[in-house]
């Protein structure tokens, strides 16, 4: 059959004759052959000259358009298919819509008369998996015809799949450790195909650790999984001895479901480790061994070291003819050390404190001898002492002092040589001591000069000293 063609079957034609009225008389003159009628119409019984086109289709319906099925498991449905055409025609049966993948008809296919009906079924068989996710599912079946597909039928419904639960929980590590806490990752894997919301809790049978889960809720869709973290603290330390197992377990919980319990394990740890000890005795005997090489090692050597500094230094003495100080010489001349600057009275001139020759502080260089110098800017730059003649001022120790925080120059020199020279403004006290003495023989004097710029805060004028000690014989 061709579409388009009309079938020959459904062509009906006359002969020709001629045609009589009712009255039963020729509807043309005698002799004359009426033409044969050709006509296209419904089909009829009526014989005559016809031409007729038959019509094609199908016309179906479902039994139930509502169904419900649980994954794993199958239902069924029927549908009858009526062949409304004029013509024997197949119809292919075919499921669309979101059961098309689950979905079949028995048979796929049928073949039949004009006006001729046949009832199918029409099998759902979802498989248990995530991807088929639970809830209302529209389908479709559709009879299509092979000889017209303007004449197909399609019937709709509804399935409800329903959901099933398929859900696991694992903690990664089974096992820590930790002093103070231990972390692990819950992970919750959804292999059913309605989605899911868990809480966590933590339990332990001593009731000694505490639970941390972030988050503290997860919602897991069908065929995913999700992690949570979670920190398990012990409620109290320890600082030494043997590590302690506290077992707990963690369990995931919704309503309307049996909980997911998982088993871990905490190893605490002392706070201070087995180590510990050993590491402080060990400390310990290096430090012992380091005071032993200082005494026994070091030390000596520092000593050696100095004294062959020394020794070039005492040779020029030597060569020189100076003696040796005294252990305690110089004492009296070399107490103005401290930093706190004092306050001092002006004095008209030098003012000498000797020691009577026959004391038992005197040494080679004669008796202690010390002696103040003081400059006021207002009333001079200088001041000076005179060693007598006959007499030699060994010189060792010098203080000098500036008291107001002036600024400016102070110069200490033996005749014409400068000794020294000082910037003011870098000193409220330099104590300073020699180790070879100058000497200042008689007729010779010291002089301290002062350039005052600028006097202390609040004063009107410079005002500084220097405290010489020494021998003088």
């Amino acid at each position: 059959m061709y579409p388009g063609l009309i079938p020959l079957h459904a062509i009906s034609t006359t002969a020709p004759h001629r045609e009589f009225s009712r009255e039963g008389k020729p509807s043309c003159p005698f002799g004359q052959i009426a033409r044969p009628k050709v006509t296209v119409v419904e089909p009829s019984t009526e014989r005559g000259s016809t031409l007729t086109v038959a019509r094609m289709g199908a016309s179906t319906s479902l039994s139930t358009t509502e169904l419900t099925v649980a994954p794993g498991a199958e239902t069924r449905t029927t549908l009858r298919v009526r062949n409304t055409g004029g013509v024997v025609d197949q119809f292919d049966l075919i499921v669309l819509g979101g059961a098309a993948g689950w979905g079949s008809v028995e048979p796929p296919s049928l073949s039949l008369f004009p006006g001729a009906e046949q009832t199918v079924d029409v099998v759902f068989r979802p498989a248990k998996i995530s991807s088929i996710t639970a809830g209302r599912t529209t389908f479709a079946v559709k009879a299509a015809s092979r000889e017209d597909v303007e004449g197909s039928s399609v019937e709709e419904g509804v399935i409800d799949v329903l959901a099933f639960d398929d859900r696991t929980a694992e903690l990664i590590p089974r096992t820590s450790k930790g002093k103070r806490s231990a972390a692990h990752d819950l992970a919750v894997d959804n292999r059913g195909n309605a989605p899911i919301n868990v809480g966590f809790a933590g339990l332990d049978p001593e009731g000694t650790l505490l639970f941390e889960f972030e988050p503290p809720h997860l919602s897991v869709e069908p065929g995913t999984a999700q992690f949570a973290k979670v920190k398990v603290k012990p409620a109290r330390y320890f600082w030494r001895g043997p590590n302690k197992t506290l077992p707990f377990t963690v369990s995931a919980d919704e309503e309307g479901h049996a909980p997911l319990m998982v088993d871990g394990t905490m190893v605490q740890l002392p706070m201070l480790p087995k180590w510990f000890w050993k590491a402080v005795l060990a400390a310990l005997a290096v430090l012992l061994l380091l005071v032993i090489l200082w005494f026994a090692l070091v030390k000596p050597q520092i000593k050696t070291s100095a004294q062959e500094a020394v020794k070039p230094i005492d040779n020029r003495l030597d060569a020189a003819n100076i003696p040796e100080l005294p252990a305690g010489g110089g004492g009296a001349g070399g107490g103005g050390g401290g930093a706190t600057p004092t306050t001092t009275t002006p004095i008209a001139s030098p003012v000498p404190t000797t020691v009577p020759a026959g004391s038992a502080s005197g040494s080679a260089f004669g008796d202690p001898f010390d002696i103040r110098l003081e400059v006021q800017s207002g009333t001079g730059t200088s001041a000076s002492y005179a060693v007598p003649e006959g007499q030699t001022f060994a010189l060792t120790d010098i203080v000098l002092q500036n008291p107001q925080g002036d600024t400016g120059r102070l110069t200490l020199s033996r005749n014409n040589t400068v000794l020294l020279e000082l910037s003011l403004e870098n000193f409220r006290v330099n104590d300073l001591h020699t180790i070879s003495p100058y000497i200042i023989k008689g007729g010779e004097s010291v002089t301290m000069t002062i350039t005052c710029t600028t006097p202390g805060p609040g004063a009107s004028q410079c005002v500084d000293a220097a405290l010489l000690s020494g021998f003088q014989k």
